[in-house]
């Protein structure tokens, strides 16, 4: 669904006055099987708290959260007249800062109610960004190679089928584009370091896990779908894709807020990659 000219509101998830969010997240927590439906629903549901909470940038990519930003890395370049698409743009901050820097901006998610914050953003910004409702393992509204640049800031921890979703990434983007995207590190998941005492550091879920569930750093409990190192980088040198860089950025001690400081020294949070389809 495009919603850059939307006008009306649609909900596509009811919550009573009288909600316990609480208990809904327990129930997540236990009981929730997170299909692609229901991660939808999720992120449908959370999207206003998660707005207010998580102030990005519109200035500055942050690759990871407060720090690995764009404009020290230059991972993207000058992206002036360039075609570029967000895979899981929720509320669209990079695409908008791209956008301000003279990119023509594609935002894609799966979640209506992350889009409509989106749109709102675009419009205070005074920029214009195609919106799309969409599933990023199935990218069906684009034709192939339309797109100079791909980027994908923490949305592929949510993907049920990973190579599907670098498989579309490929596919749409032109010979020689490239596409940059950053993950929760698979170390500071298997530490479950957003909840990490470094005094009592233990292994707080099996590195071989496929699915676990956190409470981020806004309070809101998030469960995604694990990645191995291994089939992050497997997956896309079976696509096609070569490996031009992988970062795991250290963060400044004025980079980080000051609850993590300590862990952030410590501990890996983030994956960076960035890879180039090459022409044929």
């Amino acid at each position: 669904m495009l919603i850059s000219n939307l006008k009306q509101p649609i909900f596509t998830f009811y919550i009573k006055k009288n909600f316990d969010r609480k208990k809904f997240y327990k129930i997540i927590k236990t009981h929730y099987s997170m299909s692609k439906n229901n991660i939808k629903e999720h992120w449908n549901l959370i999207a206003s708290e998660y707005q207010k909470k998580r102030k990005l940038s519109f200035d500055d990519i942050e690759y990871a959260l407060g720090f690995a930003k764009e404009s020290e890395l230059n991972l993207l370049g000058n992206v002036e007249g360039r075609k570029i698409v967000e895979l899981g743009c929720g509320g669209a901050e990079n695409s908008i800062t791209l956008a301000k820097k003279g990119g023509n901006c594609t935002g894609v998610d799966m979640s209506l109610e992350q889009l409509k914050h989106a749109k709102n953003s675009m419009i205070e910004n005074k920029v214009k960004i195609e919106l799309i409702e969409g599933d990023l393992e199935n990218l069906i509204m684009f034709d192939d190679e339309i797109f100079d640049i791909a980027i994908s800031i923490f949305a592929l921890d949510w993907m049920q089928d990973l190579n599907a979703a670098f498989k579309e990434a490929y596919r749409i983007l032109k010979p020689n584009g490239f596409f940059v995207f950053s993950t929760q590190h698979p170390i500071y998941n298997l530490l479950g370091a957003e909840e990490l005492d470094l005094k009592k550091l233990k292994i707080a879920q099996s590195y071989f896990e496929k699915e676990w569930t956190f409470k981020d750093s806004t309070g809101i409990d998030l469960r995604v779908h694990a990645s191995k190192i291994s089939d992050i980088i497997n997956g896309l040198i079976r696509i096609g894709f070569n490996i031009e860089s992988i970062l795991e950025p250290k963060p400044l001690e004025t980079d980080v807020i000051p609850q993590r400081q300590e862990i952030f020294k410590m501990i890996p949070s983030t994956l960076i990659c960035k890879v180039l389809k090459v022409s044929k």
